[in-house]
Parts: C-alpha cells; structure tokens; sequence
C-alpha cells in the first residue's frame, strides 16, 4: 500500500512539473488580422523584459511576419518565450533599418530558424552588395605596373563588392525599392536625408560638434536606407514602421503613393523624441488631417511628449501598443 502511494505522488509530481515546463512554453496561435509587440520599453505586463528597442509579429492573410528584432537577443527570446511565439511558424522577417535597437535579436531568430526568408534595406554596412571604384586620380598609373600588382590583375577598376554581411549563410534579401512578398503585402523603402542618429531635428548643431569638422557631417552617415512594411486590408493600409528615420510623414506619403490607397492604421516607431510641442502637433494635424490616417498605434521612439501630445490629438482611434499588447486591425 505505501508503495503504492508513493509511485502516485510521484508519478502526480512529475505530471505537475511537467504541466508547468509545457505552461512556460506553450505555443500561441496568433489571431489572423493582430499585431502584437514583442520589444519596447513600456508597457503592463511586468513578466516581459523591458528594452528600448522594437519588435512586433503580426498575421494576415494567412501569413506570419516578424518585423524587427530588438537590440538584445537574450531578451528577444525571453519575451519571444513568454509570450509562447513560435519562431519555426513565421514566413518571413523584415529588419527596418540596421540599427542595434531593432536587429540584435535576428541572432536567435536565425538560430531557431536558420533558412528564414529575412529582408534587410539595401544597405551595405548590413551585407549589400558595394559598388565600388578603385580606378584613383590618374587612370593610366596601372599601365606602369607589372600585371602581378594591378587589381585583379589588370581588370576593370568598377566593380561590385558581392560581400557576405554579418548574417554569413542566411537567407537575406536586400530590398532597394518597393516590393510585394506577399500578395497584398508590400515593402515601402525610403531613406533618411540625414544620418539617423537625430541629425535630422531642430537641434543638429549637437550632433555636427561630433566630428572633427563641419565637412565631414555634411556626408558621412548620410541616406540611411529604410524599409516599411504596409498590409491590404479593407479598411485601407495598416502600416508598419520601425523607427521612422526617414520621417513618419514621408513613409506615410510614399505609402500612398505606392498603394494608391488611404491609411487605415499606421503602427511602430514614429522617432519623435527630439521634437518639441509644437512641432508634435504640427505632424500630428498632418497624419490626420492632411494624410487621412485614421488610427495609430506608436510605440518604441514615438517619446513621451508624442504619446501625450497624439493621444490627445487621436482621441479613441489612438491605440496602446506597449510591449506585450495585441493591435487588431
């Protein structure tokens, strides 16, 4: 009898311990026509890991996209893990730009899901090809050299650089224009008329005082390549931003342009930390007023000011998008 009972309570420990492991790590079944974010900084559920950074997943149209990654990848996979997504499920990963904040977590996504389809913008400091000229002042200096020290041996001194980039083996595709992956879903590309670190607000006189010279701010880290991703609904295009580098406003407008179509939800980073009162509300009457954009959702580098200044604006079409929260459109 006492055997009896203690392979009972054993055998009940192990089904307990084994319903908490599967409770941990059960797999969530995302709801078609939902966003949800997986990286921010805010937010109300106090079991995920906060991190200024983004990352979102959402489906349509029977797809699953992970747009962004987040700057940490412990921390990617602890709320990836909390949140019960399933890596292995997703059809396709979209990196907005190459900034650490929204692509360190590629890392363990890749590790999960090694073959992934991953579209990066065309930049060449992520692994683009480089066009490059090694041709110099004086073109007819290689006539005076022996074959053996002329560039690929005498050849032609215009040529593109097929690099590897950091993500060596995985399935990358470097996006330039606008591109469809999925029918109804396409890739916006823009890019930023400044460098993207902040150089493109009001006080750029900050960030010139970085460099040794005024010469060397006008170009170096200029034109920071950027992609979006906007999805057909019926209610119009749901936009997805990163970081909005190229300026919340022109995404939105080349969104537009491209889709031929209004804006029914515009969701992710707006970037408007640098900015004061007056200008927030300035591009706020212009997504709503001029722009027609009927709902937002901002989250990561939209800034505090921003949320209070757009919240007031949107009224009930502004919606809470903080880490761990679900957008349904």
């Amino acid at each position: 009898m006492k055997k009896n009972t203690a392979l009972i309570l054993l055998t009940a420990a192990c089904l307990l311990a084994f319903a908490g492991i599967s409770s941990r790590h059960t797999t969530r079944l995302l709801q078609e026509g939902t966003i949800t974010n997986l990286y921010d900084a805010f937010g109300l559920d106090t079991t995920l890991q906060k991190d200024f950074g983004f990352s979102c997943i959402l489906r349509h149209a029977g797809k699953t996209i992970l747009f962004d990654a987040g700057g940490n990848a412990d921390m990617f996979k602890h709320n990836v893990e909390r949140l019960g997504i399933d890596l292995l499920r997703i059809d396709a990963v979209v990196v907005s730009h190459g900034h650490f904040d929204h692509l360190n977590g590629l890392d363990y996504v890749l590790q999960v899901n090694p073959s992934v389809r991953v579209y990066m913008p065309y930049d060449i400091f992520w692994g683009a090809p480089v066009p490059f000229d090694a041709t110099g002042p004086d073109s007819t200096a290689a006539a005076d050299l022996p074959r053996h020290m002329r560039y690929f041996d005498g050849g032609p001194t215009r040529f593109m650089i097929p690099q590897s980039g950091r993500f060596w083996g995985a399935n990358v595709e470097y996006v330039k224009s606008v591109k469809e992956i999925f029918p109804g879903m396409r890739l916006i590309a823009t890019n930023s008329p400044y460098m993207g670190y902040f150089s493109g607000y009001p006080n750029k006189s900050f960030v010139e005082g970085q460099f040794e010279d005024a010469e060397h701010s006008q170009y170096k880290y200029t034109n920071l390549p950027e992609i979006s991703l906007t999805l057909q609904t019926e209610k119009g295009q749901v936009l997805i931003v990163g970081c909005s580098h190229s300026g919340v406003e022109r995404i939105i407008e080349e969104t537009k342009k491209v889709t031929g179509d209004r804006i029914d939800l515009v969701c992710g980073g707006f970037h408007l930390i640098p900015f004061g009162h007056d200008k927030i509300g300035e591009i706020g009457r212009y997504l709503k007023n001029d722009l027609g954009v009927r709902r937002i959702a901002p989250a990561h580098c939209t800034g505090h000011l921003a949320f209070k200044v757009l919240s007031e604006q949107y009224g009930p079409e502004y919606l809470y998008a903080g880490l761990g929260e679900t957008i349904r459109f």
